[in-house]
């Protein structure tokens, strides 16, 4: 954790966003004026500052980057809980827009998979991706090593299969086959949920925070290049034909 702390470099790009009576730390990575930007909404017990060699690998490759700190993590005020965590991923959402960026992709790493599905339904956004995610919460806390019967003694929120039926923008996951906290497997059942407007990229190697602690292109550049792809069909489905 210190050398993440240490390694961070977006000291001038730190922001604060009003989320009902809350306020939410942040970071903002802006690449070029009409790139896509990716919301990212991180895993449990992680902070903005740890996805600082992402956003400066995101921004090499011409992609805008905010993640931000759900109520009660870090320096954001308040409490954690489901409710807040969804309403905090809303409110960022609304800071981008209000910046005026027109491409926007919801990503969510670990946990972040379950806010990016409940909140993507209400959201326009180009399309959602989906990092070390989970197929439902409970399953997910069983792969944690919490007792069966624990599991069903949690509310039945972020089920992403469920969250998926009402999903209609293209779904990117991408999952390492060295993640020893939530399998290979259950991603790709997540991806079978997804039918046809989903994509599966499967890497090698990175354990489950992998990604985010040591971020490189070989995990990054296929989740850029496909944002790209989605965006070049947007747009060009949004075009006016010709006479």
């Amino acid at each position: 954790m210190k050398r993440l702390f240490d390694a961070f470099a977006f000291d001038q790009e730190r922001l604060t966003i009003r989320s009902g009576d809350r306020e939410l730390s942040a970071v903002y990575v802006r690449a070029s004026d009409d790139a896509p930007v990716f919301l990212i909404c991180h895993g449990i017990g992680e902070q903005v500052e740890y996805w600082s060699g992402v956003q400066e690998l995101l921004r090499t490759m011409d992609v805008s980057s905010l993640v931000f700190n759900y109520s009660g993590y870090g320096a954001s005020s308040g409490r954690v809980s489901v409710a807040h965590c969804e309403e905090d991923a809303i409110a960022a959402y609304r800071e981008l827009k209000d910046r005026g960026h027109q491409s926007i992709f919801l990503l969510g790493f670990s946990l972040g998979s379950g806010v990016v599905l409940a909140v993507a339904p209400g959201l326009k956004v180009d399309g959602v991706i989906l990092c070390q995610g989970y197929s439902t919460l409970r399953e997910a806390a069983l792969a944690m090593g919490f007792r069966r019967w624990m599991t069903y003694a949690m509310p039945d929120v972020w089920h992403n299969f469920r969250q998926l039926n009402e999903t209609t923008t293209p779904v990117l996951v991408v999952h390492s086959d060295g993640d020893q906290l939530f399998p290979v497997a259950m991603a790709k059942r997540v991806h079978e949920a997804c039918g046809e407007s989903g994509e599966l990229i499967i890497v090698s190697g990175f354990a489950h925070d992998g990604p985010v602690y040591f971020p490189t292109e070989t995990y990054w550049r296929p989740v850029v290049e496909w944002a790209e792809r989605v965006s070049s069909r947007i747009t060009v489905r949004e075009l006016p034909s010709g006479d």
